[in-house]
């Protein structure tokens, strides 16, 4: 990361835990790279209604040229714990800057990482909102942390209850009953964030 740090065209800028990172439909023409925490894209449609549409984590890129966000809905990266981003104007990332720096194939490289990631991530995300029920969607979900688990059949859910809800489209109230019966019947053993797969 060092030659990214010394090159001309870069700016950072830190966030604490809620704050808009960057507007993905603004126009701004910058593409963010985040150094440090996590972050997740908020879609926002015409009636004020906020859906999660992906996740970020350190090392991700971001930004409208990336993202290529649709006309009808308004998208911002909102910061789910403090962060530390690093911003470089699109433009600069297509010129070598004065000092000649490796920072524009770096990024082009995180750039065309991060879309084949997303491109992953959105494929998951239809597949658990394509199930029927909040127990599947839940499960679906599970399963999808527990392959990415290094703890065996424990995962730990990486955001709040009220952003997970927003990621399967439920009502939290409704998101909290559903996990209670899985305790009850067996399927899963949870404690706060942390899920244990019982089958």
């Amino acid at each position: 990361m060092n030659h990214i740090k010394n090159c001309e065209s870069k700016k950072y800028a830190s966030f604490v835990k809620g704050d808009t990172i960057l507007s993905l439909s603004g126009g701004s023409g910058l593409i963010g790279l985040l150094l440090e925490g996590n972050a997740s894209i908020v879609s926002i449609d015409e009636n004020g209604h906020e859906s999660i549409s992906d996740f970020l984590k350190a090392g991700d890129a971001f930004g409208e040229y990336i993202f290529m966000p649709l006309a009808s809905l308004e998208y911002i990266v909102v910061a789910e714990s403090d962060c530390r981003v690093m911003f470089v104007n699109f433009r600069n990332v297509m010129h070598n800057c004065r000092n000649n720096c490796e920072n524009h194939s770096e990024l082009l490289k995180r750039m065309l990482l991060f879309t084949a990631s997303r491109a992953q991530s959105m494929s998951i995300h239809v597949s658990i909102l394509s199930k029927k029920s909040l127990r599947e969607k839940l499960l679906a979900y599970f399963e999808y942390l527990r392959g990415n688990s290094e703890n065996g059949d424990e995962v730990i859910i990486p955001i709040t209850f009220e952003r997970l809800s927003s990621y399967l489209g439920a009502d939290r109230s409704a998101l909290m009953r559903e996990i209670r019966r899985m305790n009850n019947d067996g399927l899963i053993l949870s404690k706060g964030r942390k899920v244990t797969l019982l089958r």
